[in-house]
Formats: C-alpha cells, structure tokens, sequence
C-alpha cells in the first residue's frame, strides 16, 4: 500500500467513541497501526469513549460537544448496525446525523457503521486469529455467516477483554481491508481525520456491506 504524506499543523486530536471494551482495544490497536503507515509530521493525538449497549443517539451528541470543547477536531464514531441491509443501516445513519447537523456539529464527526459487527474486522484476519488460537482455521471462516462475537467465541473458547486485547496485538489493517468494506471506510475516515479540515464524502459515509 502506498504512503501517503499528510501535512498538519501542530499535533492533529482525533476521538473515537465506539461500544464497550471491545471497539476501544480494536480501534486504537488498529488506529495506531494504520497511523505508523502514514508520514505525520506531528503523532496524533487519540482519545476513546466507550458506549455500553446500542448508540445512544443523543449520548453521542453530548460526547461529541464535550470532546470539541476539549479541542479534538474530528470524532470518529464506530458502531455495530447488526445487519447487512444497506437500507437500515442508511436509516441508522440518518437517526445519528440528524441531531448532530442541527447542532452544528455534523463537519466535525466521521461515522463509520461497521457491518454487521466491529468483530467481523477480527474475523477478516484469518492470520492474526490463528496466532491467537494456535490453530489453522476452516476455510470461509472470514465468510461465515452468524453472529461475529458467537464465531470468535467458538474459535477461541471466549471472547472477553482477554481475548480481545491478545488479537488485537496482531491485526494487521492491509489484511482485513482486502475482505472487509466495512473497515476499509474506517481507514478512509481515519485519513480523512488526519487531512486537516477535508470534510468526509458521501462515499466515505456509504453504508458498507461485505
């Protein structure tokens, strides 16, 4: 993969606010992974608010105004649509969208709906899970259908805190974007994050389904 070089001024503050424990060590082990490919002239700055349960529309909201007070110019929101249909992920958009537009705040947050789950990112590196479970892995399991969370536990005997932070360790992006569209649009609003005020595509926020 091609380096791409990006200019910033001073040291770029970029947030996430994810769900529960498990988007917070995959998303910053994955951020910073995808950040050491880049050139930065300056490292940037993260910071991770966990949701516990399903997005609470007006909890991010909140979030986001507490975090753009605090200085961080753009907020990336992971969350889990638990479907693959692009129209209810799209409406799923809209309910989030909604409140931070007429807030005024819509420029500054990326949101990245990872399809069906934030644990098929796991499930797209078939090398990192086989360090992990010290075993080789049926073939299609990337591809397998079912619950990601359901499949990683089967794989690995339990998929808690433990487990989530021993792969994370060993998730390599250029692996899972190759066979997951979902993380793929977190790559691109993470570069977007870290351009300097572009403002995100309507690409870039499509909902994505693998």
């Amino acid at each position: 993969m091609k380096r791409r070089s990006f200019k910033l001024s001073g040291r770029p503050k970029v947030a996430f606010i994810v769900e529960g424990n498990e988007g917070k060590w995959l998303v910053e082990a994955l951020a910073r992974k995808v950040v050491t490919r880049l050139r930065l002239e300056e490292p940037p700055c993260f910071e991770t608010v966990r949701l516990f349960g399903a997005p609470h529309i007006m909890g991010i909201l909140s979030i986001v105004l507490i975090l753009s007070g605090r200085g961080y110019e753009r907020v990336i929101v992971v969350f889990d649509t638990h479907t693959r249909d692009k129209q209810r992920i799209a409406g799923l958009l809209r309910e989030i969208q909604l409140p931070l537009i007429k807030a005024g705040v819509s420029e500054r947050v990326l949101l990245v709906p990872a399809v069906p789950a934030i644990a098929s990112w796991v499930l797209a590196d078939g090398k990192a899970l086989e360090r992990v479970a010290g075993t080789h892995l049926p073939e299609g399991t990337s591809r397998a259908r079912g619950r990601p969370e359901a499949l990683l536990r089967q794989l690995l005997g339990d998929w808690s805190d433990r487990e989530q932070k021993r792969v994370a360790r060993y998730l390599e992006p250029e692996r899972i974007r190759t066979r997951d569209k979902s993380f793929e649009a977190f790559v691109r609003a993470l570069q977007l994050a870290l351009g300097a005020g572009a403002n995100p595509s309507s690409e870039a926020q499509e909902p994505a389904v693998t």
